[in-house]
């Protein structure tokens, strides 16, 4: 480990030797710290850690995957074969990784590959602020989130482990108050503030558009978070510069008013930039979105002009953004449920001695669609796209004879990528919701495919991203 290193001395690096003495704070991926480099000079540590947190949070998504796949399992082949970097080798021994028994390496191993087949990437924590116990617990929770909530808990368990690095390396030093302080606590570690976010979240927003005759609904929740300088909230408790969560609130319904006119995604893109402007510590803002689908009632075949009935399914956006002019437009559906009684199979599969599962080449597929997709511009038709999507979606589902659940997810998402050039990449989730034939020769009767079971539990779960290549 080199030796500590002041503030000054490192505003005096050039890009290779701060490339050299931070490039690994990130597991093998010195992009980072060349990509933070050109921020500085840097007031403190702070603002050096804050830096590197940008470099990460600003990647294109490929990359921070990428960098997310970099990171070994935990206590797992890399670990035995000694092939650990150096930074990770005494991380893992911290939290007595490196000192399993052998039920507990057996624990390990089951855990990592039920999260490597379940996310693709391995599962990333900060073993400095654990035990083994902590970790194997904290791993059963995890295992239950979404692909975006375990991608997202990722990148803040990277960024606590790099600023714990960082301080390992980095010591206040002339004119470089550091602004975080340090305790000692269990075992000697210090004690400090890590990634932190705040905001608003469940603000329930109905808006009836009130057009001569005929009515429009809007009907969302929005979930507001806010990123920036709040650490001397969280440490000292001083307020001073920070929006109130109510304020929040208040400021949905403030510029719904005349702001909510088109999409959901534009209003996003409004909420964003207000934010970012009006907070004056806020450096980054990500507003989310789930938008409740009203049709309108028929009544002698035609349309009411003012009564709705709730339809399946629900539209979701994620609009993100930063004081550097990034923004980010990400659009989804959630709970909508599709079946398809036949052309559907599962046959052929790897059978071990526990299988008893038959082969079959008709069988009722039914799951409820999650999607979500990232657009690569702005200033698009996101209504238009949107209805055209889910009808593309529908239409893959149908017009195939399906070998597997998988096949089918990756049909739908190329389908999607190969129809609107707008869109990067889909990542879509497929519960298998099973429908078994009942039994009804006991009651002397025959069942050809009529008389289904259906089960909630336990399920499949298909997930996959479908994206375009470099």
């Amino acid at each position: 480990m080199p030796e500590n290193i002041t503030i000054d001395e490192v505003n005096r690096l050039d890009r290779e030797g701060f490339v050299s003495r931070f490039g690994a704070l990130y597991e093998r991926s010195p992009w980072v710290a060349e990509t933070a480099w050109g921020d500085g000079p840097f007031a403190d540590l702070s603002g050096l850690h804050q830096a590197f947190v940008r470099a990460m949070r600003e990647a294109p998504q490929e990359r921070q995957l990428s960098l997310i796949r970099a990171h070994p399992d935990l206590a797992g082949k890399a670990a035995v074969a000694n092939e650990l970097t150096e930074e990770s080798a005494g991380e893992q021994a911290s939290a007595g990784l490196d000192r399993l028994s052998p039920q507990e390496y057996d624990d390990f191993t089951v855990m990592n590959r039920a999260y490597r087949e379940k996310f693709g990437f391995p599962m990333i924590v900060c073993v400095r602020d654990h035990d083994k116990a902590s970790i194997l617990k904290g791993a059963r929770d995890r295992l239950r989130n979404s692909y975006e909530e375990e991608f997202e808990t990722a990148l803040a368990e990277i960024s606590r482990i790099a600023e714990l690095r960082l301080r390992d390396l980095a010591e206040t030093g002339e004119g470089g108050d550091a602004r975080m302080p340090e305790t000692s606590g269990e075992r000697g570690k210090k004690i400090t503030l890590g990634q932190h976010n705040y905001g608003k979240c469940g603000v329930r927003l109905v808006k009836v558009f009130r057009s001569i005759g005929r009515h429009r609904v809007v009907d969302l929740e929005v979930a507001v978070t806010l990123e920036g300088d709040f650490e001397a909230s969280y440490v000292e408790g001083d307020n001073t510069g920070l929006l109130a969560t109510d304020t929040m609130r208040n400021t949905v319904y403030a510029l719904a008013k005349d702001q909510l006119v088109s999409s959901i995604e534009d209003f996003g893109l409004v909420l964003v930039d207000h934010f970012l402007k009006d907070g004056p510590t806020v450096e980054r803002v990500r507003v989310e979105m789930t938008a409740f689908l009203w049709g309108r009632i028929e009544v002698n075949g035609e349309p009411h002009d003012h009564s709705f009935v709730r339809e399946a399914g629900e539209r979701r956006a994620t609009v993100s953004g930063d004081g550097e002019g990034s923004r980010r437009v990400e659009a989804g559906l959630d709970n909508l449920t599709v079946m398809k009684t036949t052309r559907s199979g599962w046959e052929n599969f790897y059978r071990d001695g526990y299988t008893t599962l038959p082969n079959t080449d008709d069988r009722i597929l039914a799951t409820i669609v999650t999607a979500r997709w990232e657009y690569g511009d702005l200033g698009l038709d996101y209504d238009r796209l949107w209805s055209r999507v889910q009808a593309q979606l529908l239409t893959t589902f149908t017009d195939h004879y399906s070998p597997s659940v998988q096949n089918t997810l990756y049909r739908m998402g190329r389908a999607v990528l190969e129809k609107f050039g707008e869109i990067e990449r889909i990542h879509l989730s497929f519960p298998n919701k099973h429908h078994l034939l009942f039994d009804l020769s006991r009651f002397g009767m025959e069942n050809e495919g009529e008389i289904f079971q259906a089960t909630d539990e336990p399920y499949g779960l298909i997930e996959g991203t479908v994206e375009r290549g470099p």
